[in-house]
């Protein structure tokens, strides 16, 4: 059976921060975040069609377009090619105006899905499929404010940063430039503050309770007071979308690990910062929150707070009241008790007793020799919760006691 783990050993497997809890989930729970990037996927698939379509659209006129060939061929004749790209990029920033109406059907996959991370993240028993379905039925009213929020700003925001760049183009005044790169810039950060806005607001969705107004201040909080960080852990969530950025055989590759686990990879590593979040900045202030769930303390020695508080606990309850009576120890070798053959007479039975009786008396002796150790005495402490549990017995008595007399 192997031999027993002491409490130091058995807890010593089992994570202790949120970086050992984050790849205890990925080697343990693989299989099921894969079941769970598919199901997250089955209901963003419109959105990804629509970002597939206006890239490929951008590569056909990159391709096809008059500015690809000799000028002035083709109909309609092309007279200037200043600007010419810059204005299909805008003609094809107004296909995402469709972005709100998917994000509806998203949102039923980000509620399920958010809800099964954070469960993970809580190290809570899970069923994906039961759990993804229930964190429909629970969050997706939340998630369909947070997709529409996040849709329509990213249709407003991409369009903007499309006109500015035409704008730029087309014109010869150098303060207009200038003023155009600037702006497309803000609106740059602004869509990246946005979407970590948004990224904040799902996981504060599915962990605590509160409105739309309350959703969106706290998420706008978090994301600017802790911005470098939330930049560093929101670029590592990412990072199998960012692969998509370098092209060629590196875009097929990212292609690949989405479709398998690129979105429960970005839940997971963004819940689990969340959370980390959650417990230095709400969880404290929030009634009934528990913190650091998911992750536990190590035990190395005497002074770990949770060992003394498992001792504390045991101090406040009293020792039982067989662990303040002596026990002898058993000596096999020493130890005789008669024993009776299979066709035994009156005579062995008295035999079998009387040595019952000889082993009875040496542990009372024992016992009335070693009841006065230290180790067997009772503590202050002890003494006064006895103490105040017989108080607390006898009040319970003393008003059974009345209201059985009201009764009657």
């Amino acid at each position: 059976m192997g031999t027993d783990k002491t409490e130091e050993e058995a807890r010593a497997s089992l994570p202790s921060n949120r970086w050992e809890l984050f790849w205890d989930i990925l080697k343990g729970s693989f299989i099921k975040l894969i079941g769970l990037n598919l199901l997250v996927l089955l209901f963003l698939i419109p959105i990804f069609l629509l970002a597939i379509y206006n890239n490929a659209a951008l590569s056909y006129y990159a391709s096809q377009g008059s500015f690809s060939q000799g000028l002035g061929v083709g109909y309609p004749g092309i007279t200037s090619l200043v600007g010419l790209a810059e204005s299909l990029e805008v003609q094809i920033s107004y296909q995402y105006i469709l972005l709100p109406i998917l994000a509806v059907i998203g949102a039923l996959g980000l509620s399920g899905g958010a809800y099964v991370a954070k469960n993970m993240v809580w190290t809570e028993g899970i069923f994906v499929g039961n759990d993804f379905w229930r964190g429909i039925k629970r969050n997706y009213g939340t998630m369909v404010l947070v997709a529409l929020f996040y849709s329509i700003l990213f249709f407003l925001l991409n369009l903007t940063i499309s006109y500015l760049g035409f704008v730029s183009a087309i014109t010869t005044n150098k303060v207009m430039q200038v003023f155009c790169i600037i702006s497309k810039i803000f609106a740059i950060v602004t869509l990246v503050f946005i979407t970590m806005i948004s990224m904040y607001m799902v996981t504060i969705g599915v962990t605590y309770k509160c409105t739309f107004w309350q959703l969106l201040r706290n998420s706008v909080i978090l994301t600017w007071a802790l911005l470098p960080r939330n930049i560093f852990f929101g670029a590592i969530a990412v990072l199998p979308f960012l692969l998509l950025l370098f092209g060629g055989a590196m875009s097929t590759f990212a292609v690949s690990i989405i479709i398998i686990l690129g979105l429960s990879w970005f839940l997971l590593v963004w819940t689990n910062y969340s959370q980390w979040v959650f417990d230095e900045h709400i969880n404290d202030k929030v009634e009934g929150a528990k913190k650091n769930r998911g992750i536990y303390e190590k035990v190395k020695n005497d002074s770990a707070k949770s060992l003394q508080k498992y001792k504390e606990t045991l101090v406040h309850a009293g020792r039982s009241k067989l662990s303040q009576r002596p026990i002898r120890p058993i000596d096999e070798d020493k130890e005789e008790l008669a024993v009776l053959p299979t066709s035994f007479s009156r005579a062995d039975l008295q035999r079998l007793q009387e040595s019952k009786n000889a082993i009875y008396k040496e542990i009372d002796d024992y016992v009335e020799e070693h009841k006065n150790d230290e180790q067997y005495q009772i503590s202050e402490e002890e003494r006064k919760a006895e103490e105040l549990n017989e108080k607390r017995i006898k009040e319970a008595e003393k008003a059974l006691k009345i209201n059985k007399k009201k009764k009657k």
